[in-house]
């Protein structure tokens, strides 16, 4: 970096280990928001080659790099140490920094002398945190807090290490943090009776507010934390609980926050700007199309548009996944009638398309429907009906070029293909892959009939007794009892973190589906680092082309599928090519790409037509009776749930044991 070190009023220290999408969102918002007299000092604590040379690849920054990895507090300290500026604010990397920040907390702080430490608030910042409110970005309400905050920087008990700015002299007389806390928990909070104990203020920048992720780059350890806290009780517990009681008594964020909620207060007297874009969701459950309309929004919401997403149902259970914005619950009745004002709105499912018409009739907003799959294959309604949804829409975006096609060729709507993600920076080769044999094959089993499990398993079965195999599945759905019997582990159902962890461990991924719009557990195994075996099926034809970067195979067809596989088992070199072929393809489709194609298209689109009443009139009945029609859409649910796990019972299985034997018995008395 080449700013001057007399120019530098504030050195900024990230210290990274993996966690490569955080890091490079954090990254971003730095760049966007720190002020041009802040120097970036980024200390890489031995993280993974894909993330070590990102950040090599990284301009405008200061980069240390931690030849082992040492644990936060020893990197911190580094970063701390390296800085020379009058301030130096440390910053997770799973953080976001806001419009302002950084100016404002050390103008803050400049203004007493006696201030030695500050924090901000943040969505997860313990005892200082404040909501982020529903239908706001992180972005947005950043500047609320800063427009309507008293900033009046009371003391904090204690204050929060997610981004802790520290005025050089606390480090000349005090030092940095204590390594007895090895690596990590408890150090900031140490280091802050240190400082009230010399006479310095820690306070809370209440007029600063920045999303923090936690834990991105930080796997707690339960061990860890207690002997840490055994630590800092030994050292301070009797100042920390009267500090804190006093703390929680004053209630000193109370001109800002409700100390019960943690939601914001203060009226904003600017009216709220309306969303360029609004995505309407049927339901937040856990399933890949719900995945990534949040995903778009997120790429969205980090490029400065004013994205958001209304959730018109609740069935549980509900997808678990860091989020830029808070989404809008509203009912279906009650969107019709407090739909915010917004540039576009688009449904996301052939379940919202009435919704937002009728919605957007009314206000002159224009709508646009984003397709993620041909839903009149599957789902409650015939194809026909779900064809009238794109009459009712006719501006379409498609997750892949086979669904816009089929849609034209059926319909004879031209849409426009934004292929989506599997994120390279949480999908990618980690250095975890054994060397084979045995190579490790593994697949999703969902109960989805679409999904094609019962043409893997009589697949897998035919190469499962191999010595140099082993089969991992994943996934809710379990091998059903009447299908063939092979050696394999099941994981069960993974947590998101999980998937590409345990992708980067495999050498063969399998993707059976007879048909997808996108197929992303394809793309993936190929941005893990393993080769895949597709059925030449749908929206593959995306990203994955036969011999080159994948192995394709007619849906349907067990045979077919075990040929691919024994095809890989027998010709390591092929499937080292075709590994690193897809590893190659797979960073070709990002995110970010998405989302600037995506407002490509939103600016392409011609002004709302004005709708005449009668057609307005038409389009609220329609969809008064589509509400009418779908409010048994969480008893559905739960009778799926109900039925599912009575067809995995013992009492079940072992009634329909006795039902086969009773029959075979009868057969034979005939």
């Amino acid at each position: 970096m080449t700013v001057p070190t007399g120019g530098v009023r504030c050195d900024l220290v990230i210290p990274v280990y993996n966690a490569l999408r955080s890091t490079r969102d954090c990254l971003e918002s730095v760049r966007r928001f720190a002020p041009p007299w802040a120097r970036i000092v980024v200390v890489n604590d031995g993280s993974d080659a894909v993330t070590t040379e990102f950040l090599r690849a990284q301009g405008g920054i200061v980069l240390l790099e931690n030849e082992v990895n040492l644990g936060f507090v020893k990197t911190a300290n580094r970063g701390l140490l390296f800085s020379d500026a009058p301030w130096v604010c440390l910053l997770n990397s799973d953080t976001l920094l806001t419009e302002g920040a950084l100016e404002r907390m050390v103008a803050g702080c400049e203004k007493d002398e006696a201030i030695g430490l500050c924090c901000p608030l943040s969505n997860g910042a313990v005892n200082l945190s404040v909501k982020l409110p529903p239908g706001a970005d992180v972005f947005s309400f950043a500047r609320r807090v800063a427009r309507t905050s008293p900033a009046r920087y009371p003391d904090a008990t204690t204050i929060v290490g997610f981004c802790l700015l520290v005025r050089r002299e606390v480090i000349r007389a005090l030092g940095v943090f204590d390594e007895v806390f090895g690596r990590g928990y408890c150090e900031e909070t140490d280091l802050h009776y240190r400082a009230r104990a010399a006479g310095w203020r820690c306070v809370v920048a209440d007029d600063t507010w920045i999303h923090h992720r936690q834990g991105a780059s930080f796997s707690d350890s339960g061990a860890r934390t207690a002997q840490n806290l055994r630590i800092l009780m030994s050292r301070w517990k009797e100042r920390h609980e009267k500090e804190l009681a006093d703390f929680n008594g004053r209630n000193e964020l109370g001109a800002v926050r409700d100390a019960a909620t943690f939601e914001w207060t203060l009226r904003d007297p600017e009216p709220a700007a309306p969303y360029d874009v609004l995505f309407v969701l049927p339901l937040l459950g856990i399933y890949g199309g719900v995945a990534t309309v949040l995903e778009l929004a997120n790429a969205l919401v980090l490029q400065g548009v004013n994205a958001g997403v209304v959730v018109l149902e609740t069935v549980p259970p509900e997808i678990e996944m860091e989020l830029f914005f808070r989404p809008l619950r509203l009912s279906a009745a009650e969107f019709l009638e407090r739909c915010p004002p917004a540039k576009l709105l688009v449904a996301t499912g052939y379940q919202t398309v009435a919704h937002v018409a009728a919605a957007a009739a009314s206000r002159g907003i224009q709508t646009a429907y984003f397709v993620q799959d041909y839903e009149g294959w599957f789902g409650f309604d015939s194809p026909e009906y779900v064809a009238r949804t794109y009459d009712l829409i006719p501006r379409i975006v498609t997750v892949s070029t086979w669904i816009a096609r089929e849609i034209e060729t059926r319909h004879g709507h031209a849409a426009t293909p934004i292929p989506i993600s599997a994120d390279p920076d949480v999908y990618y080769p980690r250095g975890d892959r054994p060397a084979a044999p045995p190579v490790r094959i593994t697949a999703m089993l969902r109960q989805d009939e679409r999904r094609g499990m019962k043409f893997l398993l009589p697949a897998l079965a035919e190469v499962a007794n191999r010595p140099d195999v082993e089969i991992v599945l994943f996934g809710h759905a379990t091998v059903p009892a009447d299908a063939p019997r092979f050696r394999h582990a099941h994981l069960g159902t993974l947590q998101r973190d999980a998937v590409p962890k345990l992708l980067s461990t495999v050498h063969v991924v399998i993707d059976p589906s007879l048909f997808q719009g996108f197929g992303l557990i394809g793309l993936e195994g190929m941005a893990s680092g393993a080769a895949c075996v597709l059925t030449d099926s749908g929206g593959v034809s995306e990203y994955a082309v036969q011999d080159i970067n994948a192995l394709l195979v007619p849906p349907r067809d067990s045979g077919a599928l075990a040929a691919g596989i024994r095809r890989l088992l027998d010709d390591p070199a092929l499937r080292e090519r075709l590994a690193a072929k897809g590893v190659e393809t797979a960073r070709r489709f990002t995110w970010k790409l998405t989302a600037t194609r995506f407002r490509a298209f939103m600016d392409g689109l011609p002004p709302a037509r004005e709708v005449p009443p009668g057609e307005r009139a038409a389009l609220e009945l329609l969809a008064f009776e589509h509400r009418t029609r779908t409010n048994l859409v969480a008893e559905r649910h739960e009778l799926g749930k109900t039925l599912n796990a009575i067809a995995g019972s013992r009492v079940w299985k072992a009634a329909q044991l006795a039902r086969r034997v009773l029959r075979t018995r009868l057969g034979k008395a005939r």
